[in-house]
């Protein structure tokens, strides 16, 4: 039993404690657990949207959104429930999908945010960066880097849709979003065709430097495909299956400062053992079909369909199809590279969570 001395000054502990609260001060030796924690704490949980339902409201917006009217963009933003403060896919990154009609423009303008095109649908429209003319083909992917001038137009006579990502949840958490629209609706092209082109491969101009840090390069999904296929038969990794990272040529880095690209492959009934990281990640399913268990949470998947990984979920994949699954992915492992940040671990006993607790619903169309 407490004597009288030591419960007089727990009380007056308590009062002192309060005391700071008021003042906006928070005693340590009350919150430490709170302040450090031992494992972290994550404010949102998986999500995915169905490509069925996205297609819908782009058809809609096709309608409706008129870019020569002053729309800067025909795009709508993923946005994770728990997220929407900061229109977030992920607290670090938002993904959208894109339209752009035959004979439009999107106008050219520049932001602070790395951004990359992953092209869903149509072919031989271009997004021109810094001047630069990129034409895009189906899954092929195509760099914005931070405050790079660019605008988007479709020559042809189909539309054309993309899923874009942007780091622009980060850049609004360390408060330094920066936009500027050009004065026209389109830059002018500065460089000829193919210029970034001629920086890529093993022989390279000895004459002169590449301007840019980041390469104004369009990855081109017929050599990234070939490459899949080609290492189909490799042992691969347990916790992801065949994963190829795009990468800076220069640097051998990642693509962007702030965001990583993969492309994935899951063999014919492939079953990864699950493991969790600090990084987030954003899956876009090109092929295929199975599902992902995020926490215990079953999410089923088809082409099309995005779904996004929390920081620090257990996760696993199963592709439940007779021919091979493809995602491309997008995480922010760069930035906890940069800081020292970057954390992994493996799921003990037989390596997949041992119970699947539900199974996660998906928004569908009225009358799906």
């Amino acid at each position: 039993m407490a004597s009288r001395t030591e419960a007089s000054r727990d009380v007056e502990l308590e009062r002192l404690n309060a005391e700071l609260l008021k003042q906006n001060l928070t005693p340590t030796w009350a919150y430490y657990t709170s302040l450090i924690t031992p494992q972290p704490k994550v404010s949102y949980a998986p999500y995915l949207w169905k490509w069925e339902v996205l297609l819908h409201y782009l058809r809609r917006a096709g309608e409706l959104v008129d870019l020569e009217r002053g729309a800067e963009r025909r795009s709508f933003e993923l946005v994770n429930p728990a997220l929407r403060h900061i229109m977030g896919t992920t607290h670090t990154i938002g993904a959208a999908v894109q339209l752009v009609k035959p004979g439009e423009v999107a106008p050219a303008h520049r932001h602070l945010a790395n951004a990359i095109r992953f092209i869903v649908k149509g072919r031989g429209s271009y997004t021109a960066v810094q001047g630069e003319p990129l034409y895009m083909e189906e899954r092929d992917l195509i760099l914005t880097p931070s405050w790079t001038w660019h605008d988007h137009g479709n020559e042809t006579t189909e539309p054309i849709i993309w899923v874009d990502a942007l780091d622009y949840p980060f850049n609004q958490l360390m408060q330094v979003s920066f936009f500027n629209a050009y004065p026209e609706a389109r830059h002018p092209f500065t460089k000829p065709l193919g210029y970034t082109a001629n920086w890529m491969g093993f022989a390279r101009p000895t004459w002169e430097t590449y301007a840019e840090p980041v390469p104004l390069a369009t990855y081109r999904w017929t050599e990234t495909a070939r490459a899949l296929q080609y290492l189909q038969g490799s042992e691969g990794s347990p916790f992801d299956g065949i994963l190829l990272e795009y990468v800076n040529p220069f640097r051998q880095g990642p693509v962007l400062p702030t965001m990583a690209c993969y492309a994935q492959l899951l063999r014919p009934g492939e079953h990864t053992r699950a493991h969790r990281h600090t990084s987030s990640a954003i899956c876009f399913v090109l092929d295929g079909a199975g599902y992902s268990v995020l926490n215990g949470e079953r999410f089923n998947w088809a082409p099309g369909d995005l779904f996004m990984i929390p920081p620090w979920y257990w996760h696993e994949h199963v592709n439940t199809a007779a021919e091979e699954s493809r995602f491309f992915v997008i995480s922010d492992k760069p930035i906890y590279d940069t800081f020292n940040l970057s954390r992994e671990e493996a799921y003990a006993e037989n390596g997949h969570q041992q119970r699947v607790e539900k199974t996660f619903t998906p928004m569908l169309l009225s009358g799906a």
